[in-house]
């Protein structure tokens, strides 16, 4: 999700110019104005880095607001739990705009698609293909514990590596060895570059459950 430091940025324009933002959707109870547009385009360009259209900004805020009144009318607990999570995560700032709160809210039930997929349906087999269509995945290797280096080889199609790093991924470890020429190595992997790669597992699994979750809130969205 998008930083705090960007969150107050977007508050604070909030604050200056939405009441004198101009009305671009005003049907059965949702209303959406021009700042509410750039509002959700600045997070979703910070949040995923795809920069939208206002059309294609527009109907995902339609769609947003009727899924998130949907289910406060059909799962408040859900949106109770998600919204607990939204302030843990970013405090006080996270109420004091409502475009934001949606946002976020959005976002935490993409979220939960995800997890649903990650924990109950991801197979080692669709990691090997993932990182075997990389060009390369260079990463260091060493026989103490990553105190010395001894070089630096492609991982992308290492069997070990992908389970080693499947099994890391899933019980939230970091301790990631092969095997190479009968002899064991750490693989060295800090934590920007394992958060690189559990990106790339990430958007492999958007892609995975796409289709679902916009099943999921075209169903709810009746406006």
């Amino acid at each position: 999700m998008v930083s705090k430091k960007i969150i107050y940025l977007i508050i604070l324009l909030l604050y200056f110019v939405n009441s004198y933002s101009k009305v671009l959707y005003n049907k059965n109870n949702i209303v959406i104005t021009e700042i509410d547009i750039e509002t959700y385009i600045n997070l979703y360009e910070n949040s995923y880095g795809y920069n939208l259209s206002n059309d294609s900004a527009l109907r995902d805020l339609v769609l947003i607001k009727n899924l998130i009144e949907n289910l406060k009318k059909n799962n408040q607990k859900f949106i109770d739990q998600i919204d607990n999570e939204i302030f843990q995560q970013y405090g006080e700032i996270s109420i004091k705009s409502y475009s934001f709160l949606e946002f976020a809210r959005f976002s935490k039930i993409r979220e939960e698609f995800i997890k649903e997929y990650f924990q109950n349906k991801l197979k080692l087999e669709e990691l090997k293909e993932l990182f075997s269509g990389l060009n390369s995945l260079d990463l260091p290797i060493s026989k103490n514990n990553c105190l010395i280096i001894e070089k630096i080889i492609d991982l992308k199609d290492n069997e070990d590596f992908v389970k080693s790093f499947f099994s890391n991924l899933r019980n939230n470890t970091r301790d990631i060895s092969i095997l190479d020429q009968g002899i064991e190595y750490s693989v060295c992997i800090n934590e920007k570059i394992f958060w690189d790669i559990e990106q790339l597992v990430i958007k492999y699994i958007q892609t995975k459950t796409n289709g679902e979750f916009q099943a999921f809130v075209y169903g709810k969205s009746k406006n």
